[in-house]
């Protein structure tokens, strides 16, 4: 065997090149190594700074994912329209804008004037009233009920006991209430503030943010497309579905108060909007109170058209009927698809709901989504072996 020394020197040289070789590559391994636990400590670090934030963040961003559809078509129409330069050229900062002043005045504009109104409303309840229209309600529903020896015997015990919970209620109760509805309010109104701010930067820089994220992520371009697809199809369905929900319920019940009269039109078609969204009650939280106060003012023509607008219009036609139809023409114009389960959908919202107030109503849908999504995919890349044939 040739000793080093009397090898050729093409072989020392390609040695050495290899030994470098190695060596390099050891190093942006440790490199890449040493930046990876450098960018998750600061990653960390930047969740403990903003920890304060995580909830409108996770709002906004939920929110720009529901409208990224509309937010592509708009910008594109800025830029193919014979805008001037300056529009073409901003196109995407002016599009955001135009979304946010969006959800400014179609959502929280009324949902800051409810809160307002609500609070001004309470502040001038006449708590002696109350208990009359109450316990005069009351009486006549277990009037009724006398044919009924079961049902009649359980709302008499029951109006005995509510009563003397209803005489227990002072004008200091109404006080505690009133200053309760004032503080939620403001935490409210601080709440949609941060969220619009963080809802706009998302919309604005949202492009930017997908692609780094598309570059960190160790998996190929069709699955982040796939993943982005089924989740931003889902919570666009819920939300434009939610959303002409409460537009249509709300202006429907407006409309049929303004023709009944003795109320405040604009307050209760706000309150039946935002009350649609809640599943299963629904805008029965807002019409079963103004029928128990027709039903006492003996007012049984208005309690009739009342039952007819809110159970074929509103339950009927508006959330069966031209919701899907809605949601079909948005689906043409978008492109968005989504193959998520009705009764999934409605499942996860209430879950959202009870973990995330009032916004887990896309919220929840949106991390069901990406969850299936998810699961799809590991099981398309998994090898099956399937069941057994005795199984």
């Amino acid at each position: 065997m040739l000793k080093s020394r009397d090898r050729p020197a093409d072989q020392r040289v390609e040695g050495r090149i290899k030994i470098i070789q190695c060596m390099e590559k050891t190093n942006n391994q440790r490199s890449i190594q040493f930046l990876s636990y450098l960018a998750l400590f600061l990653l960390f670090a930047s969740l403990y700074i903003f920890s304060s934030y995580l909830h409108y963040i996770l709002v906004a961003a939920v929110l720009a994912l529901c409208t990224s559809h509309a937010l592509s078509s708009l910008i594109k129409f800025l830029n193919r329209s014979p805008f001037p330069g300056f529009i073409r050229k901003n196109s995407n900062f002016i599009s955001a804008s135009i979304l946010t002043l969006f959800f400014l005045c179609l959502i929280f504009a009324p949902l800051v004037y409810f809160l307002s109104e609500t609070y001004i409303q309470m502040s001038h309840v006449d708590v002696d009233h109350v208990k009359k229209v109450t316990m005069e309600l009351v009486n006549r529903l277990v009037a009724f009920t006398d044919p009924i020896p079961i049902l009649y015997n359980f709302l008499s015990t029951l109006k005995t006991e509510g009563f003397s919970l209803l005489k227990s209620v002072s004008i200091e109760t109404l006080y505690k209430t009133i200053n309760g509805v004032a503080s939620g309010a403001g935490g409210l109104v601080v709440q949609i503030g941060w969220i619009l701010i963080f809802y706009f930067l998302f919309n604005l820089n949202g492009r930017q943010i997908l692609a780094f994220t598309a570059r960190v992520l160790p998996t190929s371009f069709e699955h982040e497309k796939y993943l982005y697809r089924e989740c931003t199809g889902t919570v666009a369905v819920v939300f434009y579905g939610t959303l002409f929900n409460m537009l249509a319920q709300g202006l429907t019940f407006g409309i049929l108060i303004f023709f009944i009269g003795g109320y405040n039109t604009f307050y209760l078609a706000v309150l039946a909007g935002f009350c649609s969204v809640i599943p299963i009650v629904g805008a029965a939280l807002v019409y079963v109170p103004v029928i128990a106060l027709e039903l006492v003012a003996g007012n049984f023509i208005n309690v009739l058209v009342i039952l007819i607008v809110v159970w074929g219009i509103m339950g009927f036609f508006i959330d069966n009927i031209l919701r899907i139809i809605f949601i079909s023409h948005l689906k043409r114009i978008f492109g968005f698809e989504y193959t998520m389960n009705e009764i999934l959908i409605l499942l996860s919202i209430l879950a959202g709901i009870a973990s995330f107030g009032f916004w887990g109503i896309i919220i929840g849908p949106s991390v069901i989504a990406l969850s299936l999504a998810a699961a799809n995919l590991y099981s398309s890349q998994i090898e099956h072996t399937g069941f057994p044939e005795d199984f």
